[in-house]
């Protein structure tokens, strides 16, 4: 057990120890303060509250999902491309095992960007309107709250998807690329399947990825359940765990 946290410590490492991890997570807060002053500066005509702040800087949770795919989408194929792959599986720890660390430790790296996402909104917003923090209905933040858990649940599900393309394709231009491509053009495409009613796109996985059209009552297609989409989610993440174990296992390294 303690080999295994040892691992997911390593990853961890390597992933902060480069520049672009500390640029990400340095862009997360300089997002939040420019939303801020924004807000704050250039909208005088409206009078913006704390709990307006924090609803603004829910839709930046959009900007985190590319921070994952970023990370996530290099975190196998990066190994192979630096020839570092064969140092890696020379540890007496089975491939399984290095993919699960690799995995924790994008979850974990999905779990600080959204605490300091939530820390430099909480931050930014009591800075600059600080005399509206104790000025809210119940109603507004339990669904603000919903907006971010289900937000930040999206962002863990397409940093899934990317490890799996990192792991089955070994190109982190590709495994970071088509992530990205997806999201952009998957929600379009969606919305031209749900425009014509064809209901087939219903089972694609951006179809089910935002969990919050169920509390605004807006679901893409009309037979779309919270349930349905809970368990179209776990299929898609059991398949993806599937394809990186069987690739991770069964490929040859040949670096």
């Amino acid at each position: 057990m303690n080999y295994f946290l040892n691992l997911v410590m390593n990853e961890n490492v390597k992933m902060y120890k480069r520049p672009r991890g500390v640029a990400l997570l340095s862009l997360i807060i300089l997002m939040n303060f420019l939303a801020a002053i924004v807000m704050k500066y250039i909208f005088t005509d409206t009078n913006f509250t704390f709990w307006d702040h924090f609803n603004i800087s829910s839709y930046l949770i959009f900007i985190l999902i590319f921070v994952a795919i970023i990370v996530s989408g290099d975190i196998v194929s990066s190994e192979f491309s630096q020839g570092t792959i064969k140092l890696l599986l020379l540890r007496p720890a089975s491939r399984m095992k290095i993919l699960l660390s690799k995995f924790i430790a994008v979850m974990l790296f999905v779990i600080l960007i959204a605490l300091i996402h939530i820390a430099s909104t909480a931050v930014f917003g009591t800075v600059f309107f600080y005399g509206t923090v104790f000025s809210f209905e119940a109603s507004f933040i339990g669904n603000l709250f919903l907006k971010y858990v289900f937000g930040f649940v999206e962002v863990a599900i397409i940093a899934t998807f990317a490890i799996t393309l990192s792991v089955v394709t070994r190109s982190s231009v590709f495994s970071i690329s088509f992530p990205i491509f997806i999201v952009l053009s998957g929600r379009l495409l969606l919305e031209v399947l749900s425009h014509y009613n064809i209901a087939q796109g219903k089972y694609f996985l951006l179809a089910n990825t935002n969990l919050f059209q169920y509390v605004m009552g807006r679901t893409l297609f009309e037979d779309m359940t919270l349930s349905f989409s809970i368990v179209n989610l776990s299929v898609h993440i059991i398949l993806f765990f599937i394809i990186s174990s069987l690739f991770i296992v069964k490929r040859d390294i040949n670096v």
